[in-house]
């Protein structure tokens, strides 16, 4: 940004006053162009009248009347003034000096190549070598416009400040702000006190914003709020934020909080590369208000706008958690699918641990886990187990099926291939059932109720109270193609029906029984794999409350920045 046009005034009028305070020293000439009338009267002023023009150098001043007074070396310009030097130029109706400060009046503009400055008054102090301009203030410089009832050039520091309610306009964009610096020689803007920038798409609040002309870059030094236009509701909020006009880049630091459609999205660092729609954020936490679920990952995550999908890395989890049921998911990567319709996918991979219902505890691990919730069905894959109640489960895939209503009801677990369901009576005695599929049906206590083996079911059940046979414990072994099992509220078995090619024997065993003999032959029971629950529940309870606490504080912040919608 130049400010040359500035300058030349000031050579101009100290070249006045060199010609008409006479010096014996120095003398300077004005050359008197054109002037239709000269006086010199006993005032002891100088008056000259009608199309004025003088020189001095390369400096011109055109003015229908200029009166010179020589006691106090003050001088008025009156009608049409114009000082120009080259494409440089000054228009006003009056012009009062007295070398040391003038001042000009009546529509003042200022011109310099792509710079132009419109205000009602502009004052100039020789000493402190300020500038000021006062009233409708204008200033065009490239593509910016700004309006303000006050401006100050100060010429030693080279930097322009202004204040009262400032107006900037730059391209699409409105900013609004009650202070603000140019700077020059470092050709950067900064504004300060209740800024509001207002573009086509969203609005933005903060206290402090740096424009870099060289870079072409925003920098927020601190808290910024950008809202959607067309929802108050969709906003980000920030600590830190820089956005590059040129390389199309958003960067958000120390704290970001992005509030859309019901979800939050929060993070200590966020990078948006907006050419190819895609970045990364560190600490993400996420939060689904409809839902009731979050997202929590202490690595970082990737997103692609383009697929619609967000990739999260280095322990992330899922939690939900509503009144009948709660899901825990702890994974090495997490990946989440937008669709149509507000539908979405997520699948983890390399489950550490998973935690569901808690009514009924279900615990356990596995390779894969993916989610729909177009038809709210969850599926571990990749040698999956479940445990609860000192009950595991296991097959090829495991199929949770939520309530189409009520999502936080679990309707069915379905295990398919290999399927095979275990219970410990204690640490030798095991209810067991093999088969090709095992469904589980809970009832809307979210408790299960019912259990339907089919295909190549075998099973070994230790039956209770020993009443027979001398009191020796007795097993029933049985074969079938279809296996009915019902549970009463304490979750033990109330009811068993074996149909198709149904083949069963009561055998009684002792002490001499053989181990191998109380098993089936994919009897598999390691409980020290069971995953701990109370300590990783502790974990993810204090980082929700520790989500709150900084929910409560944006929330104050945001409410003092944004006064008006």
């Amino acid at each position: 940004m130049k400010y040359g046009f500035l300058i030349f005034i000031i050579f101009l009028l100290l070249s006045l006053n060199k010609t008409f305070s006479i010096s014996n020293k120095e003398k300077k000439t004005i050359q008197i162009i054109h002037a239709d009338l000269i006086q010199n009267n006993e005032n002891q002023a100088f008056i000259l009248t009608g199309k004025i023009h003088l020189k001095h150098d390369k400096y011109h001043l055109f003015c229908d009347k200029v009166i010179y007074e020589k006691k106090n070396h003050k001088f008025y310009g009156y009608g049409n003034v114009r000082l120009i030097s080259g494409k440089n130029r000054i228009i006003s109706q009056n012009i009062v000096g007295n070398f040391f400060d003038f001042k000009l009046s009546g529509k003042v503009v200022l011109y310099q190549e792509k710079t132009k400055l419109t205000a009602d008054t502009i004052n100039f102090n020789f000493k402190k070598k300020l500038l000021q301009a006062i009233n409708n203030v204008v200033l065009f410089f490239d593509r910016m416009k700004l309006t303000t009832k006050m401006l100050e050039y100060n010429l030693i520091s080279n930097q322009i400040f202004y204040k009262k309610n400032s107006i900037l306009h730059y391209g699409d964009y409105t900013i609004c702000s009650k202070e603000g610096f140019f700077y020059i020689d470092k050709k950067k803007v900064e504004l300060k006190h209740d800024i509001k920038l207002i573009g086509k798409n969203y609005t933005i609040y903060a206290n402090t914003l740096v424009y870099s002309f060289k870079q072409d870059q925003i920098h927020f030094h601190d808290s910024a709020i950008i809202v959607q236009n067309t929802n108050f509701d969709n906003f980000i909020y920030t600590k830190e934020a820089l956005f590059s006009f040129r390389k199309k880049t958003f960067l958000f630091k120390n704290y970001v909080s992005i509030h859309y459609n019901g979800k939050i999205i929060r993070g200590e660092y966020l990078f948006f590369d907006q050419n190819k729609k895609c970045g990364f954020m560190r600490n993400i936490f996420l939060e689904n208000t409809k839902k009731k679920y979050f997202l929590i990952s202490s690595g970082y995550g990737k997103f692609d706008l383009h697929s619609g999908s967000l990739i999260l890395k280095k322990d992330p989890k899922i939690i939900k958690i509503s009144k009948n049921n709660s899901v825990l998911i702890y994974s090495n990567i997490l990946k989440i699918n937008l669709k149509k319709n507000d539908t979405y996918s997520i699948q983890a991979f390399s489950i550490k641990s998973f935690f569901l219902n808690k009514t009924e505890n279900i615990q356990g691990t596995c390779n894969f886990f993916h989610y729909e919730s177009s038809n709210s069905e969850m599926k571990f894959d990749g040698n999956p187990i479940l445990w609860f109640h000192n009950q595991k489960i296991t097959g090829k895939t495991i199929y949770i099926q939520s309530d189409e209503k009520n999502d936080s009801l679990i309707k069915n677990i379905k295990i398919i291939k290999n399927a095979s369901y275990i219970k410990k009576i204690n640490s030798e005695e095991f209810n067991q059932i093999e088969g090709d599929i095992i469904t589980g049906f809970f009832n809307k206590e979210n408790s299960l109720e019912k259990v339907i083996i089919q295909g190549n079911i075998n099973s070994i059940f230790f039956l209770y109270p020993y009443n027979t046979n001398k009191g020796k414990k007795i097993i029933n072994k049985s074969s079938c193609e279809f296996l009915s099992i019902y549970l009463d509220k304490s979750k033990n078995i109330r009811k068993i029906y074996c149909e198709k090619k149904a083949r069963s024997e009561f055998i009684p065993i002792d002490q001499k029984t053989p181990k191998e003999f109380l098993y089936l032959s994919t009897f598999d029971w390691k409980e020290k794999d069971k995953p701990k629950k109370n300590h990783k529940l502790l974990i993810v309870h204090k980082e929700i409350e520790k989500y709150k606490e900084e929910s409560l504080l944006e929330k104050k912040t945001i409410k003092n920045m944004v006064k008006n919608k």
